[in-house]
């Protein structure tokens, strides 16, 4: 079944066992994306148990999005999103924002001094990032490490597709200029 397939059968006989599918299938990749953006696994998993009660309490508002594609994992990765925000802004603490992003360099069997530099560059580029503004390193953890297309991070953050692409030109000269700070 499809996501929307699961909602409909939640929404309309309340089919516990079709929600249970539909929160198994996406839970992983939200703590996943949570935790990289909260670096903080136990407001990751809060964060994630909130996003899908509010599926559970009004599942209309999912199938309310447009079907198709991604549609209810959009709707989902918004949610996390929101609510991860409005923690960290009742935190007020910008600096637990976090991009947890994929190896800098992949290589299979790198020399010693290889590893060691590597470590060095994957070092510099995760400071580099946590340096970022939340905003330019949320900005990134959607594109890079969720694979979203512009116009999927403009409709889960709220921005319009061409702040998306302005601010992540942004984010990648930002990190340009800390990489070659640090050389």
């Amino acid at each position: 079944m499809t996501d929307r397939q699961l909602i409909e059968a939640y929404a309309g006989a309340k089919d516990l066992n079709a929600f249970g599918v539909f929160v198994d299938r996406h839970q992983s990749a939200l703590l996943s994306f949570a935790s990289a953006f909260l670096r903080d696994d136990t407001l990751a998993q809060d964060i994630v148990q909130e996003t899908f009660l509010r599926a559970a309490r009004d599942p209309h508002r999912i199938l309310k999005c447009n079907a198709g594609g991604s549609a209810e994992r959009n709707w989902l990765l918004k949610v996390v999103r929101d609510l991860s925000v409005d923690s960290l802004r009742r935190k007020a603490s910008e600096r637990r924002v976090v991009g947890e992003m994929a190896a800098v360099t992949e290589r299979s069997t790198p020399a010693p001094d290889d590893a060691l530099e590597a470590n060095e560059q994957a070092a510099a580029m995760r400071a580099a990032i946590d340096n970022l503004k939340p905003r330019l390193r949320e900005l990134l953890i959607l594109k890079v490490r969720e694979k979203k297309s512009y116009k999927e991070i403009a409709e889960i953050t709220g921005l319009t597709v061409t702040n998306v692409g302005f601010l992540l030109h942004q984010a990648m000269q930002a990190l340009a200029e800390e990489m070659k700070g640090s050389e």
